[in-house]
Formats: C-alpha cells, structure tokens, sequence
C-alpha cells in the first residue's frame, strides 16, 4: 500500500477534498443546462471530473458511472499518443474510438488541460451524441458488423487550440452527423464544462499552493485505498463464479453470448477475471479493454466504498485480468453500438458472483439491459430528427429492502427519463401510456421493483425506427429462494385494431401513421422465499396495482378476502401446503 508522508494538515486536506468535489459539481450543472439535445440535459448521458497529470481520478460529479470509472484513459491515451508536452493552455482535445477509450462511438469526450504553475491537472467530460454519422441514423445498429460503418470515429484531435476553435474537425463533425446544430451544441457544453473545471482548479492551486494541493491529493487517494482495503478484507477469501448470457450478438440470432466471471478474493486484494468471456462478436456489443477495467471498477466501488466521492485511490485494490480480443477487450473491426448491453450484465454477474460471501449485501439480479427505440424522420415542420428512448425497468430485491422501480441499469448511475412534454414537443408521437407493469417483479421476502411500460403513437409516416431489445432469455434471477423478474420485451401494432407482434431486434421499421408501439424493461428478481413475505404487505401491493390477485395466491400463497384484507387461516394452510409440495418435488 503506497504511504505518503503528511506535510499537510487534515483540515485543509478535506477542504481541498470537498472543493475538488464541488468543482466537478458545478461542471456537471453547466453542461446540463448549456446542452442542446435530450440525451444531456434530460436523460443526464454524461460525466465530468478532473483528473491529475497521469489521469488519476481527483474528483467527478455524479452521472454515468461507467464514465466515471474510465474518465482517466481518456486522458493517458491522449498522453502515450500525442505526449505530455503537445498540450498548452486554452486547448481541449477530442476523442471517441471505442477500441482506445471505451464504450462506443457516441460516447465523445472532451478534455482541457489546466496549467498553475505548470500542468497541474486536466478537466474532462464525457457525453452521448444523438448521431455521429455512419450507415444509420443514431450511430448504432444490430446489422453493423464493423466499427468503420457506425460513424465518426476521432482519436485524440484537438478542438480548441490555445482558447480558438480549430475549425476544421469543426467543420468535420458538422458534415458528418445528421443533427449538426445539436452535437456541436452538446460538445460546446462540454468545453463550457471543462473551462468551469479549469477556472476552478487553478484558482485553488492558487490559493494554497501547488505543493499543499499535490500533498493533499495524495492524501486523497491514499484514504480512499485505505477504505477500499478494509471493506476487501471483509469478504472472506476465496474463489466466486457466476456466469449470465446475451440473447444473441443481434447478427446469429438465437446464439447465446456467454459472460462467465471469475473472482478471487485474497486479503485486501480482489481480481475480476473475465478471461472465460466470449469473444468479440460479429455484432455491435462489443467494447474496448478500456471497456472491462471500467466494468470491474464499477463493481468493486459497489461493493467497497458505494457512499465515498470518486478517486483513484478506490481502485488500488483491485486487479483485472481478460485476454485480447473478448466482447470486452475487443480490437478492429469490432462494432460497439450497443456495448452498454455487455456491460449492465456483466456488472450484475460480478455481484451474483459475490452473493454466497455478502449475503446481506448483494440484491438479485435486475433487468440487466434497457430496451431502447430510436426513431429518426422529419417532423410535423419538416424537420430533421433522431430521438432515443430508453426504457428502464426493475432492480433487484435486496437483503433488507424490496427492488426499486422503473429505473436505468446499474452502469448508467442516476439518468431520469425524459419527461412525455419533452418528447412529444420534439418528436411526431403521442405517448398515450407510461405506467409500471403489473406482475412483472419477481416475488420474494423482498419482491424486486417492477418494469415499466410505455405505449406511443407514431403521428408522421415519414419516420423509421429501429428496435432493439435483449435480456429477453435471461431472466432477471432471484436470490435465496426469490423468483426471477419478467423480461424485457418490445411490441408493435401496425395499424388500429392489428394483433400486436413482438418485436426484440429489428432495424429500419417503416411503419405508417397511428401504428402503435408498446416498449417494456423487465422486472427485478425477487430476494428471499416469497412464502416468507407479510401478508399485509402483499395486500399492500395489491391494492397499489404492483401485483394482481392471481399473483398474491400463486406466488406468495396470499389468500384475500372480500373486504380485501389476507385471510390469515387460508394464508398460512395455502403457505403449508406449497411448503409441504416443495418438499415432496425435492425427494424426487
């Protein structure tokens, strides 16, 4: 474990800590409130911080935790390929390549270095674009097979040269993308963000000196080892194993894609392997190896310091191991449109993998990949569009605690939804249901949360869409005796009165005016026995609309009576009873 010698009170230690914090608060609230799309100022797809000169993580604000997680290699690739000494003041740099940085082409970072007295850190924010060109509208697709036909892909460019706009990458994204005036809109707000961060820093380093500010960020990082160990040395050492599957890679459908994880648990010490995962596919679920250190980072921040604010000395514990060439260290051609599927599951795997040694501490599974319908066309005023609209669905239930409802997956952090004024001032729908789905928690001591259904109108015929949907097969599991959460599903009606066809991965839908389409994210699985759970507490969810009374009978063995009350004497002969058949199935 790395020491450093104190040479700075604790007082001005936690002073620098908790400015370094607000800093990055205040580049997140200029970015939501200076962007021009959706995708950030609604759903908040994005993440700022600042990290050191070497890309350690000093402080980001809350977003996308799998931002958080790599906002330092964006930094040091830009270090190894372009050097140290080409960045001065007043620049901010460009990149996006899933293969050296991560997640997938939209996702595109922006960073400035900040001098005082020298470089003494860099500022960094990273958001998704509403397209950035290629064979789609959207950027992403299940029938692209290689990186080159999702669009603009940027390494390490520089977009301001010393505080001036280098015109021409300007001039390139603007004629590459089909929502010109909103992607550069969004990436202006992400310089706004990185300027706020580099004001900010220098401003502090000003006030108390370079030499302090370095001493207390080793602090820093040092007291967050120190948590990060001792919650390690909690689980007890061993070997854990637990594997999930993808429906399919979207190209071979029907073919599972295998997520098998391996974690060892030694001292203070934790490595997740993801050696046994398969490797990179055909279709776009892919990522680079950036893309597995952000996963396991993720994950281990979960389970050891979930309540402490972001920075490296976190991850000093933590060791990852995956060979080259696996969906999530994939290399050219590799697609990545939808890696953000690989890495939800892949997140809620490491957890399973953990339940037998944190049994209070680790829920069921959730829903584990968020059904999402782009929709590009021209609007009722011949307008141009491209809209995404995520679906969440249901985490698991907890050891405590039942599952939260209608919310994203665990590596998009807190992202809301985007309000229905929003989207239908945007885009030519007419959102005419969004409601939680009835039945679709997994029962348990603790249900998990329920799914959420959507129902919209399509009022232009001029649009196309595109659905795609996985986690339809692998159900969100239960823990401890809990019953798996529904999937997650997508339907179509194609004109008034037709039957509604399931629909889990189809691209360039031309679909007519006043075709109807019903989107649902999964629920949570259930934690515990649900023949555990109080009565009361299941008339409660019944008379809320989260179960129906099929539901409190068959799964819960909850008989109610006329005045909608548990009838207590039938409950507990029902409850015996199923107990009672468990038992003879098990001697089978």
């Amino acid at each position: 474990m790395t020491t450093t010698a104190r040479r700075v009170d604790a007082v001005t230690t936690a002073v620098i800590r908790h400015s370094l914090v607000a800093t990055a608060d205040e580049m997140m609230s200029n970015v939501k409130r200076a962007a021009y799309s959706p995708s950030i100022h609604q759903i908040q797809d994005v993440c700022v911080g600042l990290v050191d000169p070497t890309g350690n993580i000093l402080a980001c604000a809350p977003g996308l935790p799998m931002f958080l997680a790599d906002m330092g290699d964006v930094v040091r690739d830009g270090i190894d390929l372009l050097g140290i000494d080409a960045f001065e003041p007043g620049d901010v740099y460009i990149s996006n390549d899933p293969l050296s940085i991560g997640t997938h082409i939209n996702n595109v970072a922006t960073y400035s270095p900040i001098f005082s007295d020298g470089l003494i850190g860099f500022a960094v924010a990273r958001g998704h674009m509403v397209d950035m060109g290629g064979a789609v509208p959207g950027s992403r697709s299940t029938r692209l097979t290689e990186i080159y036909q999702e669009g603009l892909r940027i390494r390490q460019l520089r977009f301001y040269a010393r505080g001036n706009p280098e015109v021409g990458i300007h001039r390139l994204i603007a004629d590459n993308t089909r929502m010109p005036e909103e992607v550069l809109g969004d990436l202006r707000a992400q310089v706004a963000a990185c300027r706020t961060g580099e004001r900010r820093l220098d401003a502090l380093v000003q006030r108390y000196g370079r030499a302090q500010f370095e001493e207390a960020s080793a602090a820093m990082f040092d007291h967050g080892e120190r948590l990060a160990r001792a919650a390690v040395r909690q689980i007890a050492d061993g070997t854990y194993r637990a594997e999930a599957f993808l429906d399919d890679d979207g190209i071979t459908l029907g073919e599972h894609v295998a997520l098998p994880v391996v974690i060892e648990v030694s001292g203070d010490e934790m490595t997740i392997d993801f050696s046994g995962f398969a490797d990179q596919t055909r279709g776009s679920i892919n990522t680079g190896l950036t893309g597995a250190i952000s996963i396991a980072r993720n994950a281990f921040k979960c389970l050891t310091t979930p309540h402490e604010p972001v920075n490296e000395g976190h991850f000093r514990p933590l060791h990852v191991v995956v060979r080259p060439g696996t969906i999530v260290s994939a290399t050219l051609p590799a697609a990545c449109g939808w890696w953000a599927r690989t890495t939800s599951t892949t997140l809620d795997v490491i957890l399973k993998a953990l339940s037998p040694a944190l049994p209070d501490a680790i829920p069921a599974g959730h829903f584990g990949d968020i059904p999402m319908c782009l929709i590009q066309g021209r609007d009722l005023n011949d307008r141009r569009f491209v809209f995404f609209e995520p679906v969440p669905g249901g985490h698991g239930g907890r050891p405590h605690e039942d599952g939260v409802s209608a919310t994203v997956c665990f590596h998009e952090g807190d992202t809301p939804d985007v309000p229905v004024e929003v989207q239908e001032s945007t885009i030519p729908i007419l959102v005419e249901e969004s409601a939680l789905d009835i039945d679709s928690a997994g029962a348990g001591l603790h249900r998990g949360g329920l799914g959420y259904r959507r129902t919209f109108r399509l009022l232009s015929a001029s649009a196309s869409m595109q659905i795609n949907v996985d986690r339809h097969e692998c159900l969100p599991w239960g823990l401890n005796g809990g019953l798996a959460g529904r999937p997650n599903r997508a339907f179509i009606q194609a004109e008034p009165g037709a039957d509604w066809e399931l629909v889990l991965k189809r691209d360039d839908m031309r679909l007519s005016s006043d075709a109807r389409v019903r989107l649902f994210g999964g629920g949570g699985g259930g934690w515990g026995d649900p023949l555990d759970r109080d009565p009361s507490r299941v008339v409660d969810d019944l008379r809320d609309g989260y179960i129906s009374g099929e539901a409190a009978r068959r799964d819960y063995g909850v008989v109610v009576d006329a005045s909608g009350s548990a009838a207590l004497a039938e409950t507990e002969r029902t409850r015996a009873d199923t107990r009672a058949r468990r038992h003879e199935e098990g001697d089978q």
